[in-house]
């Protein structure tokens, strides 16, 4: 009987020896044929603060940090990761076939920063800074970095206007877009809307920006045929459907998404200008538009403030399942007026008390005749 195991355990030795020389030969070919499975590589892009948009290669892509983009061909790319309030920062990555490559920042903040008092024809466009949706025209984007940032408008129906805007320090620029109407359009587009709002919408694995709180996000210049539209929300199951798309075309789409957690609530805040400063009972979490998921019920305040600007401040109760909507219209502080030195004019109250003073004295002590 030990015999017969011995030559059992010599037949799988052999076997296995046999099969892991096998592949080592497969796996040598591979190698000397320069053949491999993946195609294609990713690169991961995370910065603090977290919720900065990542653009890859000059705009052929982004998204929202943390994220990855995936199916980047092997060579040289260029990623640059901006947020309101900070610096943008770029980073140089070599893709190879089969691996992910990191790109993680550290975003500075801007002491002095600027913004730009953005208009449009016609009104009520969406309006993209450096790829981050900021609402609709006419409006005022603070809190942006000294130096060049990308402005796009859209509209459907419209050519999107496109125009890098240099900002200044403790300066407000003014731009003035005219939007043209399509003619002959060869392509179509996609209004997008999710319930709840803030979601991200992706148009065949490319990101496409947030939905909107009571209103569309505009996806302009599609191809006609079939995309594959995906909406996400973290806390929400994934949403995806089959658009088709023709050239001339508009098609509408609602994303009604379940959620995924029971007895937690939803918040949305925005402000009139975008990019203020908000903090939650008092701890700093960004800068407007926000959106959050997940939050258990309780006691909340919320303060949103800007340089120049009034602070505002809002407190409340969150129930489960309630979807909150904060909206702060930011009113600009009073510039103060010049106040004059005591010896350029005295106060009319003075001057009357005096005069007063002067008139009782002459009544105590009248003046004696010669």
């Amino acid at each position: 009987m030990s015999g017969q195991r011995i030559l059992i355990s010599l037949v799988v030795l052999v076997t296995v020896v046999s099969c892991t020389a096998m592949a080592g030969i497969t796996l040598q070919a591979s190698i000397e044929t320069g053949t491999s499975v993946y195609k294609t590589g990713s690169i991961y892009v995370a910065s603090t603060p977290s919720g900065a948009s990542a653009i890859l290669d000059g705009g052929a892509r982004y998204l929202s940090t943390p994220g990855t983009f995936t199916g980047i061909d092997p060579g040289t790319h260029v990623v640059k990761v901006t947020r309101q309030g900070f610096f943008p920062k770029s980073s140089t990555v070599k893709v190879t076939a089969g691996s992910t490559e990191n790109v993680i920042v550290t975003l500075d903040p801007v002491s002095n920063p600027g913004g730009l008092s953005i208009s449009s024809e016609p009104r009520g466009a969406s309006l993209y800074v450096d790829d981050r949706y900021m609402g609709k025209t006419n409006q005022v984007v603070g809190n942006l970095a000294p130096g060049t940032h990308a402005v796009r408008i859209s509209e459907a129906g419209y050519v999107a206007w496109e125009k890098d805007v240099t900002v200044t320090s403790g300066a407000v620029a003014q731009v003035s877009a005219i939007l043209e109407p399509e003619v002959s359009p060869l392509s179509g587009d996609i209004l997008v809307a999710s319930t709840p709002p803030g979601a991200a919408v992706y148009i065949d694995s490319d990101y496409r920006g947030l939905t909107i709180p009571d209103d569309l996000l505009d996806i302009n210049d599609l191809s006609p045929g079939q995309h594959e539209l995906v909406v996400m929300k973290p806390g929400y199951q994934v949403f995806s459907a089959p658009v088709s798309v023709e050239a001339g075309q508009i098609v509408q789409v609602l994303a009604p998404l379940a959620s995924t957690y029971h007895g937690v609530a939803s918040a949305e805040i925005a402000s009139n200008p975008a990019g203020a400063d908000v903090f939650v009972n008092s701890v700093y979490v960004g800068v407007t538009p926000l959106s959050f998921n997940d939050i258990p019920p309780g006691d909340y305040t919320v303060n949103i403030t800007m340089e120049g600007y009034l602070p505002f401040s809002t407190s409340g109760q969150v129930a489960r399942g309630q979807d909150i909507h904060v909206f702060a219209s930011l009113s600009p502080l009073a510039i103060p007026q010049p106040v004059e030195s005591p010896t350029q004019k005295a106060p009319v109250g003075l001057l009357t008390i005096l005069a007063s003073g002067i008139i009782i004295v002459i009544a105590l002590y009248p003046i004696k005749r010669a």
